[in-house]
């Protein structure tokens, strides 16, 4: 009996610790108030689904997010599902990755994407802490210890070949398939 309690007293600080550990690890990212990604083309076909695989514990993903995007010309916008608060995306080539600009309602956030296999790709954010205080003083157009605001893509793809380079973090996974119409 002393082991049931010792399990069900340790369990509720799972999830707490996940949640701060998920805020202290994308508390670092890098936006825009303006979009910096243009001339996209819908790289992913017109229509697509998303399955976001994220906050992974012993291999498995503890929150799965399925959300279908529509191209309307510029972006990929919100069709259904849950986005967490991203209405639009704009996805670019970025050497062998892909560039993600997920755009919320006042601030576009970056993230990067690397395809594992046919439709499955890591995502990993675009955080500030990817270079050195000298790059970041120099590259954030304003920051603070949570958000680096950049207002050129020259600042951004700093930011992006860092992140490039890393190779552990934060990890997202998504699975994209084809969406009924």
């Amino acid at each position: 009996m002393a082991d049931n309690r010792s399990r069900t007293a340790k369990a509720p600080l799972v999830p707490v610790a996940l949640i701060l550990f998920t805020a202290f690890v994308l508390s670092a990212c890098v936006q825009s108030k303006t979009p910096l990604l243009v001339g996209s083309k819908p790289l992913l076909g017109v229509q697509f689904q998303l399955n976001l695989y994220q906050d992974f514990t012993e291999g498995k993903a503890l929150s799965v997010k399925t959300s279908v995007f529509r191209w309307n010309d510029t972006h990929y916008s919100l069709v259904s599902g849950d986005s967490s608060g991203v209405k639009d995306v704009v996805i670019q080539p970025f050497d062998d990755n892909f560039l993600i600009e997920a755009i919320y309602e006042n601030d576009n956030a970056y993230l990067l994407g690397r395809k594992l296999a046919k439709g499955t790709y890591r995502i990993l954010p675009i955080e500030q802490d990817d270079v050195d205080e000298a790059t970041r003083s120099r590259t954030c157009a304003t920051r603070n210890s949570v958000i680096c605001v950049v207002q050129t893509r020259q600042q951004l793809d700093t930011f992006v070949r860092a992140a490039a380079a890393r190779t552990a973090g934060y990890i997202m996974v998504g699975v994209i398939s084809a969406a009924a119409r």
